[in-house]
């Protein structure tokens, strides 16, 4: 089956005016011709169920590739990670953990960008984040999320605290044990 009649097949299906990329009247005809589409234009249960699996199998693809990109135990490692920050409100007004289902998608970004970086790493320099912001009450600790991946509304600049957070970290493993403030 071809990738037109599966997105012709999904839009009928979804009751979605397929988009001109294809031609449609060819796709119906084809669709009736292989009984995958009645001849009032209804999709039928043989259609159906190559929708379904193939629905399927991109979801799959998809936990195929996060657990590729995140490791096995992706789910226990964000709910760790989660759990660092304080349950509540921050003093910005903003929730401080996000969903797992967020922080998922934002931690895929962040191992694509940051390869060099791994959880026990994640985990500290967190930890770390958090000491340092607990020192001043948690004054503009950033969410869950976007100590991750923020992006500026205006320059569109994509920024990782976490990154930097890490990267300081790796610099100088010590930092976690010295007692002196820290200066930036």
């Amino acid at each position: 089956m071809s990738p037109n009649m599966l997105y012709f097949l999904d839009c009928t299906r979804n009751r979605i005016a397929p988009s001109p990329i294809i031609d449609i009247d060819a796709e119906r005809a084809l669709a009736k011709s292989l009984g995958l589409l009645s001849p009032e234009g209804i999709v039928t249960e043989q259609a159906l169920t190559v929708l379904d699996d193939f629905e399927t199998f991109l979801v799959k693809t998809k936990k195929k590739v996060t657990t590729d990109v995140l490791g096995d135990d992706f789910l226990q490692q964000i709910k760790t990670y989660r759990d660092i920050f304080p349950t509540g409100l921050l003093p910005t007004g903003e929730v401080a953990r996000q969903n797992i289902e967020e922080l998922k998608i934002k931690f895929i970004w962040f191992f694509k960008a940051y390869p060099n970086f791994d959880w026990p790493l994640i985990h500290e320099a967190t930890n770390y984040y958090k000491f340092i912001k607990l020192k001043d009450n948690l004054k503009f600790m950033a969410t869950s999320s976007y100590f991750i991946q923020k992006t500026d509304p205006k320059t569109k600049t994509v920024k990782s605290t976490l990154a930097d957070y890490c990267q300081l970290l790796q610099d100088d493993p010590d930092i976690v044990f010295k007692e002196q403030p820290f200066n930036p």
